[in-house]
């Protein structure tokens, strides 16, 4: 069976919080599409994806990323961090303007997994 063709305007994603997901696991189970803005101080805590990719390239401001305990990347625009499965890592926006990430987990499932059905 062929899945059908997905197109998304601007702004018309599936929202959970601050995550506009473009592709989610009932469109492909390969995997998860969104653009996510983090505002001056927010973040994502340390955690970890088991048996799951995830991966950002920024699109505007600098994203602080923390890998393992103690190795912290500054990704500023245009620039692409793939963190494999299995490896601690956080988020934050420690600047002053918002940070504007696409983010890809693959496979798919990460968005059921933060409450979109």
């Amino acid at each position: 069976m062929s899945r059908p063709v997905v197109v998304v305007e601007p702004g018309q994603g599936h929202r959970v919080g601050n995550v506009e997901f473009l592709a989610r696991t009932a469109d492909t189970p390969y995997f998860n599409l969104g653009i996510v803005v983090l505002r001056p101080g927010q973040g994502v805590e340390r955690h970890v994806h088991e048996a799951e990719d995830d991966s950002f390239l920024v699109l505007d401001g600098t994203l602080s990323v923390t890998i393992g305990d103690d190795r912290e990347v500054a990704a500023r625009a245009g620039t692409f961090v793939l963190i494999p499965d299995g490896t601690p890592h956080a988020l934050a926006n420690r600047g002053p303007e918002d940070v504007r990430i696409l983010n890809v987990h693959a496979p798919g499932g990460f968005d059921r997994r933060i409450g979109l059905r």
